[in-house]
């Protein structure tokens, strides 16, 4: 079975779409508008912790990837995934910070990780357990299909997992195969979670950091997040835009951490409108999950 290798054959196998031509040009107006204010380099300056996100380096994203870290390190110190959320949690926010994490153990991660390596840059990768190591074809096909809306893409194995750990890069908890975690019952979640983390701990020494499936609010539970502290997490982490900024600190049971998500081969105004817009809406404070408890 042939597997993507390149992010150019998943745009061909998309396609061009209005909507996403729409949402291009609106982001390009937008970008360029804040950019003629003089707004979107003051905003980049402002003091903040800063998590994006990605899924894939696929071979032909490493050059973009090498472009984003050189172009954001002029207004930001990139730092471990670790440090960021410590920084959150104490409330020692005085200039702009930026850490980077990728979800879901695809095989080019390791690419990625390289590139980032070489860099200076600590990157925490969040991985599904039931998934390292996958080479059934018809069942890779299956899953990239269902879960991940992508055609097959390799997944890492046990060696690839070890490599990225001994790197220098963190391993976070990511469920045990990238299940709808507001949609299983309850006992099954708590499992899940639970085995995940223990898991990692025996592969790699430790799993700190957990990041949802899909990562929207309305993606998980207050279960759920009950259960990723009571495993023994340090954070929890969405995939909801946003930034922090707080300087006073934050009791660990109340923090939730928001991410950007970003694709390699965006245009760098782009990334820079999202994150400038982050910084001027401010702290993305409050936990819907604590409101709802």
């Amino acid at each position: 079975m042939p597997y993507v290798e390149r992010y150019a054959e998943i745009k061909a196998v998309e396609g061009v779409t209005l909507r996403g031509s729409v949402r291009h040009a609106a982001l390009h107006a937008f970008s360029a508008a804040q950019r003629l204010r003089g707004a979107t380099e003051k905003a980049l300056r402002i003091p903040r912790v800063q998590f994006l996100y990605i899924h894939h380096t696929f071979s032909d994203e490493l050059r973009a990837l090498e472009r984003l870290v050189n172009d954001l390190t002029r207004t930001h110190s990139f730092i471990s995934y670790s440090e960021a959320v410590d920084r959150v949690r104490h409330g020692r926010i005085d200039k702009p910070y930026l850490c980077v994490s990728s979800d879901d153990g695809f095989r080019n991660n390791l690419d990625g990780a390289r590139v980032l390596r070489d860099l200076g840059i600590s990157a925490c990768f969040f991985i599904n357990p039931g998934l390292i190591g996958l080479s059934d074809e018809t069942t890779i096909r299956r899953i990239c299909t269902d879960r991940f809306h992508l055609p097959p893409v390799r997944f890492l194995d046990r060696a690839e997992l070890d490599e990225l750990a001994a790197m220098g890069h963190e391993i976070g908890s990511h469920t045990w195969e990238h299940h709808n975690m507001a949609r299983i019952p309850h006992d099954a979640l708590v499992e899940d979670i639970a085995k995940t983390r223990r898991t990692l701990i025996e592969w790699v020494g430790r799993a700190d950091h957990f990041a949802f499936p899909y990562g929207r609010f309305t993606d998980f539970t207050t279960a759920g997040y009950k259960a990723v502290l009571e495993a023994g997490h340090t954070s929890c982490a969405t995939a909801e835009r946003g930034c922090h900024m707080n300087t006073v600190p934050i009791h660990p049971e109340h923090l939730l951490i928001r991410r950007d998500h970003i694709i390699l081969d965006w245009p760098m105004a782009h990334v820079h409108y999202f994150l400038a817009t982050n910084a001027l809406r401010g702290d993305a404070i409050g936990n819907p999950y604590l409101r709802s408890a």
